[in-house]
């Protein structure tokens, strides 16, 4: 009987081939590396918090200029003449540093031979540099590492407008002195920790043995940096200081193409009470994007507060913007009369989870790009984020489907806080008859109040901040509130807002490699691993019955 069994066994092995080509199914594209992992880290360590324009260029001058070992950099673009000549002067002064730079090869805007100029004037000094692989789509990512125990993560490039150059003036408005010249809005971060940089180490590693020579007599020599024309902006640098934070907290750093979509959806979905997110553009035209906007919505349903700060008249930001109206999610556009562009990437969930990153919302980005970025699970550190946010919402236009925007102080209300709603009538400076405030305690009436007299200075210096206090209210109630002005004889309204009153927020979301949830194609492709066997065994049941019934 053995031998019978022995024959059936070797046909089905010889069919096999056939039959799991039947039945596989096409491969998802994969990008090279795409081979690490998201990975948290609970740790006791220290931590700063920096913006652009505000303190950009005085922090991470701070961090390079303290290197004693060893600075390496992965960059985009390296193209700002100040950052160059910084290198110059770090590496005059300490020649036995080990710096190492990789730089994209390609690049968009027309930076490409700045890029080469720099790789140029590097080797010339006799820094060992690279371009990045052509793996990726592009090399958009910004990181650096100092002496194996300091990552910076930066929204910006080493570039003009992310790090602009620093100069004071007198003001006479206010008697105070700021920078003036325009840059973007970034956010950055620097951790010092030697077990989280060691996995930013890991990947830039990877990404040098990946890369390719810079060639002289191939790539040439360059076009000579500059500062170009400078554009002088009023806007005060409000927040020209860096935060200091350390203490226990989780860190898990993310990478395009590997870990980006994860690591965006566990955010989004780890969002419990409130979600803002700032970010330049959506491309909405791909699968993975419509995941994110998917998301967003989805925590809208769940009762989460969705606020979004974007540039006008980019990509698909207006369809998008019109699309999340309908379901009371306001996007509204950065007012870039203080900042060049709005370069951040950024989400904060519930006030205490930040993501700052490189990505931007495309198919390239999240799939095809090397990107960087990191996650933090920390109060005071999102919190920080959460303030600069809150100051570009109150700067922000908003004109999906009316030009009244409110926010509100606190963030996140608990039963104990009074509640500051402050209606932005930016647009209708000078033509202002009322200004009305709409308020709704959980599912009771509506009550208008008039706050057209509470009014105060708003960040452009016109009397056109509208305010109205409410009292403190019970943890867990849900306050809707809604803003009215009545301009020239026409009354426009703002979309309703929910400011959800919490003492107390629940657990984090767990980090998706704790507990990973299958995707269809990680079921295809089990499927289609386990098929031969699968296949072997129903062929030896059936071998088995018939062998019984001719018994």
């Amino acid at each position: 009987m053995l031998h019978r069994y022995a024959v059936l066994i070797l046909i089905t092995m010889l069919i096999l081939p056939t039959m799991t080509v039947a039945f596989s199914t096409e491969p998802t594209k994969q990008y090279d590396p795409a081979q690490f992992t998201l990975q948290t880290f609970n740790r006791n360590m220290n931590v700063t918090t920096f913006v652009g324009p505000d303190y950009a260029n005085e922090t991470i001058m701070h961090f390079l200029r303290s290197a004693t070992e060893s600075i390496y950099v992965e960059m985009y673009q390296f193209t700002s003449p100040g950052f160059l000549n910084l290198i110059h002067e770090i590496y005059n002064s300490n020649p036995s540093l080990d710096i190492h730079v990789l730089i994209a090869e390609n690049s968009l805007g027309g930076y490409q031979d700045e890029n080469t100029y720099t790789m140029w004037n590097l080797t010339q000094l006799g820094i060992p540099v690279r371009w990045t692989s052509n793996t990726f789509t592009f090399s958009h990512q910004k990181f650096i590492i100092i002496d194996n125990d300091t990552t910076i993560v930066q929204a910006g490039n080493w570039a003009r407008p992310s790090f602009p150059l620093n100069e004071w003036e007198y003001d006479p408005y206010g008697g105070f002195t700021h920078k003036n010249y325009e840059g973007n809005r970034e956010f950055n971060i620097a951790m010092t920790d030697e077990v989280v940089t060691q996995y930013y180490r890991d990947v830039f590693d990877y990404d040098w043995s990946i890369g390719s020579d810079y060639n002289e007599v191939i790539d040439g020599t360059g076009t000579p940096l500059t500062w170009g024309a400078l554009d002088k902006v009023y806007y005060p640098r409000v927040f020209n200081y860096s935060g200091h934070f350390s203490g226990q907290m989780k860190v898990t750093p993310v990478f395009s193409p590997d870990t980006s979509l994860e690591a965006m959806l566990w955010v989004i979905n780890s969002a419990q009470a409130t979600l803002d997110i700032e970010i330049p553009y959506v491309s909405n035209s791909s699968v993975v994007v419509d995941e994110l906007l998917d998301a967003i919505v989805a925590a809208k349903h769940r009762g989460v507060t969705v606020r979004i700060i974007m540039e006008a008249n980019r990509n698909d930001n207006e369809a998008v913007a019109l699309a999340f109206a309908k379901e009371n999610i306001p996007i509204i556009w950065m007012d870039l009369r203080f900042f060049s562009a709005i370069h951040n990437k950024a989400f904060i969930a519930d006030g205490r989870m930040i993501l700052i990153c490189s990505i931007n919302w495309s198919e390239e980005s999240i799939s095809e790009n090397r990107e960087a970025g990191v996650v933090i699970e920390h109060e005071g550190i999102a919190g920080w984020y959460q303030a600069v946010f809150d100051y570009d919402w109150g700067l922000a236009d908003y004109d999906t489907p009316d030009y009244v925007n409110l926010g509100w102080f606190p963030h996140i209300p608990t039963s104990s806080s009074e509640i500051n709603v402050t209606v932005y009538a930016h647009e209708y400076y000078n033509d202002i008859d009322e200004v009305k405030l709409g308020v709704k305690i959980n599912n009771g009436a509506w009550t208008n109040y008039t706050i057209t007299g509470n009014v105060y200075d708003s960040a452009e210096r016109y009397p056109e901040n509208f305010f109205y206090e409410i009292a403190p209210q019970p943890d867990g109630t849900n306050i809707t509130v809604v803003a009215y002005v009545d301009s020239l004889g026409v009354e426009s309204k703002g979309l309703e807002m929910v400011i959800p009153v919490r003492d107390s927020i629940g657990s984090v979301i767990t980090t998706p490699t704790s507990t990973p949830t299958p995707t269809d194609s990680d079921i295809a492709a089990l499927i289609a691993e386990l098929l031969p066997y699968i296949a072997m065994a129903v062929v030896a049941l059936i071998a088995a019955v018939f062998l019984k019934k001719r018994k």
